[in-house]
């Protein structure tokens, strides 16, 4: 590891430790995406790795940016990631809901849609949902949509499983991903 002195900050040269490709980074750099892959790289892991159980793990969950479309890597337990590519906010949070009327909701978290509760919006795009009220609207979830016993669905459903329990109903259209896509 080289260590260039300035008068106004110390840098270090390292390795993006997925491609390998060389960085030069300000000592105090905690994290950030890698020039070559940007992917988002935990830097203080690898200038300090002593350090490591004190630093969060940042590049271990892969997300796809709701505006751009594009990949951002970023902490397992964040509830919020910025896009380093357009700089929209993406919501990573969990949504426990009883009435939404109007706004589309858009989150990589899991939509918890009580019972009595209602969705009445054009787009619901979620990692996760489990129903128990009434959704009139598409809903988009990059994984498991559930609809439990009093829940129901109006509208579209794009997801890679599907589950409907005893109780449950549906109306509309399914859409099934592939596992591999987003």
């Amino acid at each position: 590891m080289n260590v260039k002195s300035n008068d106004s900050f110390d840098t270090r040269d390292i390795l993006c430790p997925y491609c390998k490709g060389k960085l030069t980074v300000s000592a105090q750099c905690m994290s950030m995406p890698c020039q070559h892959c940007n992917k988002h790289i935990n830097v203080k892991e690898i200038i300090f790795p002593s350090e490591k159980k004190q630093i969060s793990s940042i590049g271990k969950r892969r997300v796809i940016c709701f505006k751009c479309s594009r990949e951002i890597f970023t902490d397992e337990n964040a509830q919020a990631v910025t896009c380093q590519h357009c700089y929209n906010r993406n919501d990573l949070s969990d949504h426990k809901i009883v009435t939404l009327l109007g706004k589309d909701l858009k989150t990589y978290g899991t939509l918890h849609l009580k019972r009595k509760g209602k969705i009445e919006i054009s787009k619901v795009l979620v990692g996760n949902a489990v129903v128990q009220g009434r959704i009139v609207g598409d809903v988009f979830a990059m994984d498991t949509v559930e609809i439990l016993k009093h829940g129901e669905i109006c509208g579209k459903i794009t997801c890679r499983k599907l589950i409907v329990n005893k109780g449950g109903t549906f109306s509309g259209m399914v859409e099934m991903l592939n596992a591999g896509s987003n």
